[in-house]
């Protein structure tokens, strides 16, 4: 028997080997001077021995895995050689096994029996993207292929592939990273990217932010975000992103950046790029975690900026700065929360504190006595005046956005292995804005008053932040009791006493009908509160009470960058988005095809 090349040997072999129930192992082989192999040998998986070099343990208190010997002296094969026309003949060819065979139900198990096929590094893929594991990833193959003999392959072959996969990518992934960055760029002329090489050629910065990102921090930028606690990818590179608050209070991506180092050269740079991708506007706050080195950063790049120290790290860290004792004492969390929380003035807050310090003893404990010093720079009663500051102040809205990056982000992943599943848990969010929008344009809320403010405000909000409003709207109905009405001058002043035995002070300037009110809702929220509800007294809201970033269709016109780049809500490549929707119809046309012809066996051969 003669072949047209080596592979239509192996195939050759190894179809004839399953068929007969056992496994095929690759042989030795000899070359010609000009490399091109003369001599080949295809073997049973069982011939031969293993030496005893193989079977020593050089140190018997390692743990190992399991060591079983297959081989057993079978001598079944065949030898090729290479004749005329670089074709190869069987010059030999033993049929005899020393051996029992392996079961037809068992056939699946045989290692030269199994490949990765393109179904399987598919799946991988697509399980990769939407950050599921290999273990995982093996379950929908095996099980879409009707079972495990079907899928062609084991769950160890897979991890192996995407192992060796990762081995082979690893050096070149940063380099993959920046290329890919460019890509996105020569598709869409919005998305912004740079970065910084060493001398060595090692990746020091990289910097990213999409047209999406950027006409986003144009409507919700005032406010920010900035967190570089997140765990460290393959390289030992800082994820380091900033983010904001959307117009349906959901968290929403700004840009990111990795960071070689922690250093203050290294968030200098990070943040002079950021002010540089967002047509140098500076946020009016910026809320960071703890770190000298951010605080120098923020200095010298965001002069003018606010700069406050995010509540919930600082809370994280809490239960492992006090004794066990305290830490498992309720009273102490519910004073300590209400206080931290709850505090709306600044001699409110220090009595407190000091209260509970000296309550449970804590006067020596220097983790303390440090967050007292900075107390200006995170508890909310300090900067209750500074617009939206309320919005970034939550446990939820930081454990949020903590939950989003912890998706994607661990120390295993390569580069390429975070932009797939970077890419696809951004498309989520964004898709959660898209469902909140629609909802908001075509849902009518339900009315609970007469009110012409609650109506115009269910026409104007959208459906999160009108339901904030209407929480006032109804507090102010049922539960604001005038105290008494004062004039000075051109101002009306109108005081309230409230449940919690707080006397609310609201403050009308009678020709522009403006009022400030002591509670502070709209200055740190943005949201009127009931007292000034209650004063308009049933009357639609001056504009000056509907922020723009609150409205349905806020993000509605065209917004363009510095290079006149219009920031595409969609900048998915036309071409690439065509292709992906055929792809997408010829899937769901074949297995309408599938489930048709399985009825019979003709409509399966057909």
């Amino acid at each position: 028997m003669t072949f047209e090349g080596l592979k239509a040997v192996e195939e050759f072999y190894k179809s004839y080997a399953h068929q007969s129930d056992f496994g095929v192992r690759i042989g030795q082989q000899k070359k010609l001077e000009n490399e091109v192999v003369r001599t080949k040998r295809y073997m049973c998986n069982r011939q031969g021995f293993k030496s005893e070099n193989g079977k020593k343990i050089d140190n018997p208190s390692k743990k190992r895995r399991k060591n079983t010997d297959t081989r057993c002296g079978c001598d079944a094969h065949i030898f090729v050689k290479l004749c005329a026309n670089d074709t190869y003949k069987i010059e030999s060819w033993v049929k005899h096994y020393s051996h029992g065979l392996v079961s037809p139900d068992k056939r699946h198990l045989i290692r030269s029996n199994r490949r990765v096929s393109e179904r399987a590094k598919n799946t991988l893929y697509t399980c990769s993207k939407a950050s599921i594991g290999t273990c995982q990833a093996y379950r929908p193959l095996h099980v879409s292929e009707g079972g495990f003999a079907n899928a062609g392959c084991m769950k160890r072959d897979l991890q192996n592939y995407y192992r060796d996969l990762k081995l082979k990518i690893r050096n070149a992934a940063a380099q993959m990273f920046v290329a890919q960055l460019g890509r996105k760029q020569e598709v869409n002329s919005a998305f912004f990217y740079d970065f910084v090489v060493s001398a060595e050629g090692k990746l020091m910065y990289v910097f990213w932010a999409d047209a999406t990102s950027r006409k986003n921090y144009k409507h919700f930028g005032s406010v920010v975000s900035f967190d570089s606690t997140y765990t460290t990818n393959q390289y030992d590179m800082i994820f380091a992103p900033f983010t904001g608050v959307n117009h349906h209070l959901q968290s929403v991506f700004f840009g990111a950046a990795f960071l070689l180092n922690e250093k203050t050269e290294s968030y200098v740079w990070f943040f002079e790029t950021f002010l540089k991708a967002m047509g140098g506007v500076a946020p009016t706050l910026i809320i960071t975690d703890e770190a000298t080195s951010i605080k120098n950063g923020i200095d010298e790049v965001f002069p003018t900026s606010v700069h406050r120290l995010c509540m919930w790290h600082i809370m994280e860290k809490l239960p492992e700065k006090l004794g066990p004792v305290i830490r498992e004492e309720s009273e102490f969390w519910k004073r300590m929360n209400a206080c931290v929380w709850g505090s709306e003035t600044v001699t409110e807050f220090e009595l407190e504190w000091n209260s509970i310090i000296s309550e449970y003893g804590l006067e020596d404990n220097e983790w303390l006595t440090k967050r007292f010093s900075l107390r200006e720079s995170w508890i909310p009663a300090y900067f209750m005046d500074i617009p939206l500051a309320g919005i970034l102040r939550t446990t939820s809205r930081s454990e949020s956005a903590n939950s989003f990056f912890n998706r994607f982000i661990h120390r295993r992943l390569t580069f390429v292995e975070f932009w797939l599943r970077f890419e696809t848990a951004l498309e989520c969010q964004r898709q959660e804005e898209l469902i909140a929008n629609n909802s908001s344009i075509h849902r009518i809320p339900q009315l609970v008053t007469p009110w012409a403010m609650e109506k115009q405000g269910s026409q104007v909000f959208t459906h999160e932040v009108f339901g904030k409003f209407q929480e006032q709207v109804i507090a102010a109905r049922d539960h604001c009791c005038v105290q008494g009405i004062a004039q000075d001058g051109g101002i009306k002043v109108v005081t309230f006493k409230t449940g919690a035995s707080r006397v609310r002070e609201v403050r009308c300037d009678t020709t522009t009908m403006i009022a400030n009110c002591s509670c502070k809702l709209f200055e740190s929220h943005g949201i009127p509160c009931r007292h000034i509800v209650r004063i308009e007294n049933q009357k639609e809201l001056p504009t000056f009470y509907i922020m723009e970033r609150w409205k349905k269709r806020c993000k509605s016109e065209s917004v363009y960058d510095e290079q006149a780049n219009l920031l595409e809500e969609n900048p998915t490549d036309s071409l690439d988005a065509a292709a992906r929707k055929k792809i997408s119809t010829v899937r769901n046309k074949l297995e309408d095809l599938i489930q048709r012809a399985k009825q019979s066996d003709e409509g399966m051969d057909f």
